[in-house]
């Protein structure tokens, strides 16, 4: 799921809507597409990715096989200092 804002001019303040949507939906990229034709009138904004969190890193690191098997502490000292 992708998230965007577009800010529509109102009179003389903007109005901000967040849009959410399924990046591999062909429709929908067209749709994209028109909103962005109306640069005088429409601005785009991405929101930043979040950071991810220490726990997150290490659960991304486990799940993609990134990870040292040691028998104990000594071991690991071994490994990582090799």
């Amino acid at each position: 799921m992708c998230t965007f804002a577009v800010a529509f001019e109102h009179i003389s303040n903007m109005e901000t809507i967040t849009i959410q949507y399924n990046a591999s939906n062909p429709a929908i990229k067209g749709l994209i597409a028109a909103l962005l034709k109306f640069d005088d009138v429409v601005k785009v904004k991405v929101p930043a990715k979040a950071k991810k969190t220490g726990l997150d890193e290490a659960i991304d690191d486990f799940e993609n096989g990134r990870t040292t098997k040691c028998r104990d502490f000594d071991d690991y000292m071994e490994k990582i200092n090799a």
